[in-house]
């Protein structure tokens, strides 16, 4: 019981340590703007309490095979494509259009791409991790009986 708890106060704290890098990434980057209306507000933390719960849940996956490599991986998963794709989205959004009468996507409040865009990505990479995760488990698990 006790473990267990630990355990989850753990991957609370990574998460919560995960959400403040990504924070501080878009904070230093200023892809948020403007200011947003308020269903903006709730729309966005309805699809962040989602992706905190994957994120908790995957962590815990990590945590649960008490190997620091599958807890490294998880960290890096979690924070190196997320923090790249900021950086990317920052750089479209400053940059010119390449050619005159290409289509451009800019948008320059930051909804579409922190509520739409960035969830979006950030979910299917944390999906696949629960399936690395499980893959990775598996082959143990029919080992051991």
């Amino acid at each position: 019981m006790k473990n267990k708890f630990v355990t989850g106060i753990r991957a609370v704290s990574q998460v919560f340590f995960i959400a403040v890098v990504h924070l501080f990434v878009i904070h230093f980057l200023n892809i948020k703007a403007e200011a947003w209306d308020e269903a903006a507000v709730r729309q966005a933390i309805i699809i962040y309490s989602v992706l905190f719960i994957i994120l908790y849940v995957t962590c815990m996956m990590s945590l649960v095979t008490r190997r620091v490599r599958y807890n490294l991986l998880w960290f890096c998963v979690s924070t190196i494509p997320s923090v790249g794709f900021l950086f990317l989205l920052h750089k479209d959004k400053v940059s010119e259009p390449a050619e005159y009468g290409f289509i451009d996507l800019k948008f320059d409040s930051g909804l579409f791409e922190l509520v739409m865009i960035f969830p979006f990505y950030y979910l299917v990479i944390q999906i696949i991790l629960v399936v690395a995760l499980w893959v990775l488990k598996f082959p143990k698990r029919y080992e051991e009986t």
